[in-house]
């Protein structure tokens, strides 16, 4: 795996333009909130319980990877429109490359009896917000830009952000099913502007997904950066990257 770029690597691209960026917005899970336990811890759990011996890095890349191709598969024929066999090879399907993707090729089945594991000892896993979302949230509010969450979620999602505590920090609360138009379509993204009244240019957009935030962002003329907490993406120089969300308040400068 390449290294990630220095933080200041990306910001000084971003720079580049001159621009003064004066909305914020950010996709929902893998960004602003995780389930606890993690999700990749489960799966760590569930794989021993298999006999199977994973590592916390493998699971996280993993995952990374599955979530990349689900994207991808969801592109192409929305979930809505799928059978429920459909639905059914499309869970497999993500099971098996979670675990590839982790170094580990194992039958459809037993991939699938892993992670039927992961979600039996993951049913009592709760939401929370990341312990940089506050801070770094109110910083930026503090320089006058307008937050917002951008989101390919069902119209609960202001619920949600209100049961985290973190409503207060968002001026803009945008979910595909508000909008019409899920992530990577560049509609969500020009809704969201109209309601931050900002100009495509003005913005910026942080997400954890390269598919559906850095490409969805950047074909809606928005200026994209990857959270990459754990240090998992490949460095391809295309947009800036941050490991945390407090990083990104420098790019406003």
């Amino acid at each position: 795996m390449a290294t990630a770029p220095r933080p200041e690597a990306g910001l000084a691209m971003l720079h580049l333009s001159g621009m003064p960026y004066r909305a914020v917005f950010f996709d929902f899970m893998g960004t602003l909130a995780r389930f606890v336990p993690e999700q990749e811890e489960l799966l760590v759990t569930a794989a021993a319980a298999g006999g199977v011996t994973l590592s916390l890095r493998a699971a996280r890349q993993g995952f990374a990877a599955g979530g990349d191709w689900w994207v991808r598969q969801l592109g192409r024929i929305p979930l809505a429109l799928r059978s429920h066999n459909e639905m059914e090879a499309l869970y497999r399907g993500f099971d098996v490359r979670v675990l590839q993707a982790a170094g580990v090729h194992l039958s459809e089945d037993r991939a699938f009896g892993i992670f039927q594991e992961l979600l039996r000892i993951g049913s009592g896993s709760r939401l929370s917000p990341y312990d940089d979302v506050a801070p770094a949230l109110a910083a930026l509010r503090h320089k006058g830009v307008v937050t917002g969450v951008l989101s390919n979620m069902g119209r609960d999602l202001p619920d949600m952000l209100e049961t985290l505590g973190i409503a207060p920090l968002f001026e803009v609360v945008v979910s595909s099913a508000e909008a019409g138009a899920a992530k990577p379509d560049p509609g969500i993204f020009a809704y969201a502007l109209r309601k931050a009244a900002v100009t495509p240019d003005a913005a910026i957009h942080v997400g954890d997904q390269f598919d559906n935030d850095v490409l969805g962002a950047r074909r809606a003329g928005v200026t994209p950066v990857l959270v990459d907490r754990y240090d998992l993406a490949p460095d391809t120089g295309e947009c800036a990257k941050v490991r945390s969300l407090l990083e990104v308040r420098l790019l406003l400068g």
